[in-house]
């Protein structure tokens, strides 16, 4: 491997893990300062390629200051389907950021 593709996959690293801690960081002030809500899985999404499934759920959830917010839910279990209600916890500053309280 010459110093170009070295150089490329440090870089690949270093954003991976950059983005690594920060998701990390976002769960922990939810658990620790997120407001409690309920509110109901509003879609599913399919975002894998065409030979794979990857899912994306989101809910709709009112916030604290009577807000709408549809929200992608970053630890979705098993299980959910349209509809369903949920109980969640949002980020009090990024309130699309949520998270289900199990």
């Amino acid at each position: 491997m010459d110093v170009k593709g070295i150089v490329l996959w440090a870089g690949l690293i270093v954003i991976g893990a950059v983005i690594f801690f920060i998701s990390q960081k976002m769960k922990k002030q939810i658990e620790e300062n997120g407001i409690e809500t309920v509110g109901v899985i509003s879609r599913i999404a399919d975002t894998g390629q065409e030979d794979e499934i990857s899912l994306e759920y989101y809910a709709k959830y009112l916030t604290e200051d009577g807000k709408e917010i549809e929200g992608l839910i970053s630890n979705p279990g098993s299980g959910l389907f349209e509809g369903q209600q949920v109980r969640l916890k949002y980020h009090p500053k990024y309130k699309t950021n949520v998270r289900l309280v199990k």
